[in-house]
């Protein structure tokens, strides 16, 4: 195992797109959130339903893309780089290969995330005065460990359906229509709102809130705990195939 997660980190690491996928999102994540707390902060601070760990880590929303492409370059990549039989001569446990390359992928994320995450918090609490938060405000350490974990576990699932796709257009062309534009279209919808909070990005968004909605039908906690079946069910799903498929 230690032998396949220094491949599939050379692998990675070796990759400008790693690198360039893991920025875009930082920026995204970190300029988009200032932007809107500069813009629209003040007068939302002043609202009744205001929710501060929604405000400062708006950039999530935008941040989602990088970490898709991400996850797909680096597992449907190899399919479509025709380097994946190279890797199965040199890694035949198909377990191995696959836990191998997801903690790589998840490992990556949570880094830059880790880093992200407290940024962005300081940055978009500076426009707010005396309405800024802080990590020793209730709820908010809580908030931004989720927020680090959501982008991070969302990789998973993604690489997870990468490798059940094994093919890199295919599984962008689904991930990021699904992620980008149907699931939260769908949280709109009056009859399906309560089981849109179901989906993977939808829970993970439901971990980072400080303050519950109306159609929230599960707390931070579980919302989490959601997120992480999901991932747990696509990796399942990925070594299924990869036992059951040739190269």
């Amino acid at each position: 195992m230690t032998a396949a997660l220094r491949a599939e980190w050379i692998k990675a690491a070796t990759l400008r797109s790693t690198w360039l996928c893991l920025l875009v999102s930082a920026v995204a994540v970190a300029g988009i959130g200032v932007a809107v707390v500069a813009s629209v902060g003040g007068a939302e601070a002043a609202t009744r339903d205001h929710d501060p760990a929604v405000t400062a880590f708006y950039g999530l929303n935008f941040g989602h893309l990088a970490v898709v492409v991400l996850a797909v370059l680096l597992t449907a990549g190899e399919y479509a780089r025709q380097t994946v039989h190279a890797s199965l001569v040199a890694v035949p446990r198909r377990g191995t290969f696959l836990a191998a390359k997801v903690a790589v992928c998840a490992a990556l994320v949570l880094a830059a995330s880790a880093v992200t995450v407290p940024v962005t918090l300081v940055a978009t609490q500076a426009f707010l005065g005396a309405d800024a938060v802080s990590l020793a405000t209730p709820g908010m350490l809580r908030s931004a460990v989720a927020a680090a974990l959501y982008p991070t576990l969302l990789a998973v699932v993604c690489a997870g359906v990468a490798l059940l796709l094994r093919d890199q257009a295919a599984a962008l062309g689904l991930l990021v229509p699904f992620f980008l534009l149907l699931s939260p279209l769908l949280e709109l919808v009056p009859g399906l709102q309560r089981a849109a909070v179901f989906l993977p990005d939808r829970a993970g968004a439901v971990a980072v809130r400080l303050h519950p909605r109306p159609i929230d039908v599960f707390g931070p906690v579980t919302g989490l705990a959601v997120l992480a079946l999901w991932a747990a069910a696509a990796v399942l799903a990925a070594w299924w195939a990869l036992r059951r498929r040739d190269a």
